[in-house]
C-alpha cells in the first residue's frame, strides 16, 4: 500500500515538473502562475505547494536539474573533443552563461541558493556547483598539459572561473554587456588575466 502511495506521489511530482517546465519555457518566471501550473498538471495548488513549497522552490528544482543536464552534457562532449583545454573551458563557460541568459530569474535563485546551508535545494546546489568546478578543473588540467593554460592550482583556477561566470552572468542580466558577444569578449579578457 505504501509503495502505491509513493509511486503516485512521484508521478504527481513528475507531472508538476513537466507542466512547470513547459510553462516556464513559454514565458518568464513572473508570467507563470501557480494556478496555471496546477491546472496544466491536473493537481490542486495545495498539492503543488506540498511537493515544492512555492513557485520559487519549483523553479529552483527545475533550474538545477536543467543546469545539471547542461554540465553533464559538457562532460560528455569533453570525452571526444580534440580542442585545447582553454578552448574547451571557454566553450563550456559560454554554454552555462547561455543557460543563465535564457533563464535570468534562475541566476538570482542560483546565487541565493549559494548561501543556504541546509535542505534539499542546498544539497542540489552544492552538487551542481561541484560538478561545474570539476568540469572547469578538468579543462584547466588539460590546458596545462597542452600548454594553452599557464601552471596554477587547478582547483583554485576552477573556483576563479566559476566566480567570473557569476560576475559575467550578473553583468549581462543587469545590462552591463548589452549583447552576448560583448559578454563573451569580456569573459575572455577576464580569463586571460587568470589563465
Amino acid at each position: 500500500m505504501l509503495q502505491g502511495k509513493q509511486k503516485r506521489a512521484q508521478e504527481t511530482r513528475q507531472r508538476i515538473l513537466v507542466a512547470a517546465t513547459d510553462l516556464f519555457n513559454q514565458g518568464n518566471f513572473n508570467a507563470v502562475s501557480t494556478e496555471s501550473i496546477a491546472e496544466q498538471a491536473n493537481v490542486s495548488k495545495g498539492t503543488l505547494f506540498a511537493h515544492f513549497g512555492d513557485k520559487l522552490g519549483l523553479f529552483a528544482e527545475i533550474g538545477l536539474k536543467e543546469l545539471r543536464a547542461c554540465v553533464e552534457g559538457l562532460h560528455e562532449e569533453a570525452e571526444t573533443s580534440t580542442a585545447s583545454g582553454r578552448e574547451q573551458l571557454n566553450h563550456s563557460l559560454m554554454k552555462i552563461l547561455q543557460y543563465f541568459e535564457k533563464q535570468p530569474e534562475f541566476l538570482r535563485i542560483f546565487i541565493d541558493v549559494a548561501g543556504w546551508e541546509k535542505g534539499g535545494r542546498a544539497e542540489n546546489f552544492l552538487d551542481v556547483a561541484g560538478s561545474i568546478d570539476k568540469l572547469f578543473q578538468r579543462f584547466i588540467e588539460k590546458g596545462q598539459q597542452d600548454k594553452s593554460i599557464r601552471t596554477m592550482d587547478p582547483k583554485l583556477g576552477a573556483v576563479s572561473v566559476r566566480a567570473f561566470m557569476i560576475h559575467a552572468a550578473i553583468s549581462r542580466v543587469c545590462g552591463e554587456y548589452p549583447t552576448t558577444e560583448e559578454q563573451h569578449t569580456e569573459v575572455g579578457k577576464l580569463l586571460s588575466l587568470v589563465l
